[in-house]
């Protein structure tokens, strides 16, 4: 077993276990009034340790922590959710609008993962760059979408698409 890491955990030995409250306040409450009114600390008070260098990293690394979470869930969730979309895209019962709705989505989807995957690409190359490394970097036009050509059909995807109704 691996020690943990100032990364790995909130750093909390610096806090009083009244800003450890306050924190998990701020964490599941929608506003620092309702915070302080749960953990029945003051007003004022988590103001001013939010003005505290030390209680401020241990609340934003708790929010990442929060946030890495709730991603990880809508990770989780993504297949399903793309099943879904389909679904509702290839249902000739569906009313129209959904279908094209779950449609838009879905390419909105699909050009945004390109992108991304193009993006990660490009930061490997600068940071490759930056580093002088002598690594090989992958070309970052590889996953880029590509124009229609001139000498393509028109219709070329229609059979990827299906055909419209």
């Amino acid at each position: 077993l691996k020690r943990p890491t100032d990364e790995d955990t909130l750093g909390t030995e610096n806090l009083s276990p009244r800003q450890e409250q306050a924190i998990i306040a701020l964490l599941n409450e929608p506003t620092v009034k309702r915070a302080a009114e749960v953990s029945n600390i003051g007003y004022r008070t988590i103001h001013r340790w939010l003005e505290e260098p030390a209680f401020a990293k241990v609340y934003r690394r708790a929010r990442r922590q929060a946030f890495a979470q709730a991603v990880s869930l809508t990770q989780r969730y993504a297949p399903l959710a793309v099943q879904t979309l389909a679904k509702a895209m290839n249902d000739a019962d569906a009313p129209y609008a959904v279908r094209v709705h779950a449609a838009v989505y879905m390419l909105k989807f699909s050009r945004e993962s390109i992108e991304l995957d193009d993006l990660a690409s490009r930061v490997d190359d600068l940071e490759a760059r930056a580093s002088g490394g002598n690594q090989i970097v992958a070309d970052s036009t590889a996953h880029a979408p590509r124009r229609q050509d001139d000498d393509e059909e028109p219709g070329a995807l229609q059979p990827l698409i299906g055909e419209p109704s």
